[in-house]
């Protein structure tokens, strides 16, 4: 049940994501509300606090990025929902392996606007900065499959 909470917020966030450059709040309170809900009910006491837990922890990884312009609200807001639902150990393999995969969306993202060169010598010399930006919520949604998958499995 917590699975299939999970990948339908997932697969409406990447909908509004990719299509709207957005993910709208309705559809990170109501996985954060399933969360609560689903975690509670299911293992008890413990569930609620790993869900709370999971949600912070969502919510604390992407929130210094979101200061300094590098995500969006609503990237940081599906973390802590799906740290809601799926609890703070799994957050923390699906954010790790997400990141792996926003970085190569990112590098075949300017490999094909042909900027790769341009943002790895710019990098070095600090004297160009891409303006490519991207929906973050597919890499959320790669991290998610694979730390299912096992791909990390601590």
């Amino acid at each position: 049940m917590i699975q299939l909470a999970t990948y339908t917020v997932l697969a409406v966030a990447l909908y509004f994501d990719i299509r709207e450059r957005r993910i709208p709040n309705a559809i990170v309170v109501c996985g954060a509300a399933a969360g609560l809900v689903l975690q509670s009910v299911m293992p008890g006491a413990a569930g609620l606090s790993m869900s709370v837990l999971g949600f912070a922890t969502g919510l604390v990884i992407l929130l210094p990025l979101f200061a300094f312009g590098k995500f969006g609200a609503g990237d940081v807001k599906l973390l802590a929902a799906l740290g809601a639902l799926r609890g703070f150990s799994f957050i923390w393999r699906a954010t790790l392996l997400g990141a792996l995969a926003g970085g190569v969306i990112a590098v075949v993202q300017m490999s094909m606007k042909r900027e790769l060169s341009l943002s790895v010598y710019g990098a070095v010399t600090q004297s160009y900065r891409s303006t490519l930006t991207m929906a973050y919520a597919p890499a959320i949604a790669i991290g998610v499959l694979l730390a299912d998958l096992g791909v990390l499995p601590w």
